[in-house]
């Protein structure tokens, strides 16, 4: 492996000289290249996350290599150290194309880094090779994204709540931010608005890892608290010299103002970060990723609860939708009898036990099962209800608000009692005139207490 390592150490510095003189002779010369940034103009962040932000558009040119290294490229593969690094491989690792595509991308890679960094320092070259015999050996690599994040905003200037993961306040940076215009699908047509940024550091392997890392933390952070949390743009990056997918792309999803935003207070950093560490190693695959196997109840209420979160429309469709995440967890498949009554005493029951009020939840519930039923059958509020829910609750979106909330904390509850749907309900009922069931589900649920409240 040594003279594998030095023969790939002799490739680059064949490479940097064939580029140096390929700049000196004048065949190798950047071209300029039209780019387009924001230039803000007034910026302000809040406990709402960035709330007065103006910015006008800027075109300008800058040098690029980017249409300029095709030429460098197949001189190098012509020359004989390509072929000697090339032979070292082959002798490691075995004969196979992919490993002639695998050098490829490693002479490209080497090709940026001379020419963005014409200083380059030998220790970088050193980590490029190492990289490189990582990804031959199918070794872990650094990977990471920058994700922009909508609903959730921060009180600290950031927060780190888990290992490799900072979240952090919105910067200017964030939103001045360039684009080359050869690449006009990447362009932002309207003004980034962020409400935080995320940044996920970790070892792995492969580019489905960091979605998946992402999708992940956006599931964590909508139940931490109730808010409409959702990626709006993330790009990634990575070590790996063979993985082209990982580095450097951007993902993009359309938006509009997050319907429900959430501040984390500094009090709640410590809440947060042991929050994280619970659910991460807690929260089913289902939640954030489509091939995951385990869909069931758990996924299916909290699905209702992110369509309530996200989706806008009509109030009554949201309180439905949550409310209908409460029955996937409290009523069992069978029931069809004294529905509403069922999921009032259960989940009222189980809130006692979580240190709330059984009286107020009932109550609520109550109101939103009514809405629930209205919106089911076809109907709406009529502006008589409405004032008279609006005078009850101040304003009727309060009567979502909490029964957003008692949905995202039952989720958690189950999800950390470790039982099936079924076993889980009968302990309920039983706790309601069976002291020791009560104790016995007071204990499944001590875990659950201490992250939610």
């Amino acid at each position: 492996m040594d003279e594998l390592f030095q023969a790939l150490k002799q490739l680059t510095l064949t490479v940097k000289k064939m580029i140096e003189e390929s700049i000196s002779k004048g065949t190798l010369k950047p071209r300029e290249e039209e780019y387009f940034r924001w230039k803000v103009e007034k910026f302000q962040y809040t406990d709402k996350g960035v709330t007065e932000s103006s910015a006008h558009g800027q075109y300008f040119t800058k040098q690029s290599w980017f249409r300029t290294t095709e030429k460098i490229e197949e001189s190098i593969k012509q020359h004989s150290g390509y072929a000697s690094a090339l032979e070292h491989l082959t002798d490691v690792f075995g004969k196979s194309d992919k490993l002639s595509l695998d050098l490829e991308y490693f002479i490209g890679k080497l090709i940026h880094q001379y020419l963005y960094n014409l200083k380059i320092e030998e220790k970088d070259i050193d980590s490029l090779i190492t990289a490189f015999l990582k990804d031959l050996r199918e070794e872990p690599v650094k990977y990471g994204a920058k994700v922009e994040l909508q609903g959730v905003a921060l009180q600290l200037e950031k927060i780190e709540p888990s290992f490799g993961m900072i979240l952090r306040q919105t910067k200017i940076e964030d939103i001045e931010r360039e684009f080359p215009v050869y690449r006009f699908f990447m362009m932002p047509q309207h003004l980034p608005n962020p409400s935080a940024i995320l940044t996920i550091e970790f070892l792995g392997r492969g580019s489905n890892e960091i979605q998946k890392r992402v999708e992940q933390a956006i599931a964590i952070l909508r139940l931490f608290k109730v808010g409409s949390v959702e990626w709006t743009t993330y790009r990634t990056t990575s070590e790996s010299v063979t993985d082209i997918e990982a580095s450097g792309a951007t993902s993009y999803r359309r938006m509009g103002a997050p319907l429900e935003t959430y501040l984390i207070t500094q009090e709640e950093t410590q809440k947060l970060k042991k929050f994280w560490r619970t659910m991460s190693d807690s929260i089913p695959g289902s939640f954030f990723w489509a091939d995951a196997t385990g869909t069931n109840y758990l996924t299916i209420a909290y699905k209702r609860y992110s369509d309530a979160l996200l989706e806008n429309g009509l109030l009554e469709r949201r309180i439905a939708n949550a409310v209908m995440g409460l029955e996937a967890l409290f009523l069992k498949a069978g029931e069809t009898q004294e529905l509403p009554y069922r999921l009032r005493v259960r989940s009222g029951k189980l809130f006692s036990l979580l240190g709330y009020n059984p009286h107020e939840i009932t109550k609520i519930i109550n109101d939103a099962y009514k809405v629930r039923n209205l919106f089911a059958h076809g109907g709406q509020l009529s502006c008589k209800a409405k004032k008279k829910l609006g005078s009850k609750y101040k304003d009727v979106r309060n009567l979502l608000s909490s029964v957003l909330d008692y949905l995202r904390t039952s989720i958690i509850a189950m999800i950390l009692s470790n039982r099936e749907k079924d076993e889980f309900i009968d302990l309920v009922d039983d706790s309601l005139i069976d002291r020791k069931q009560e104790e016995q589900l007071n204990g499944i649920i001590s875990q659950a207490k201490e992250v939610i409240r």
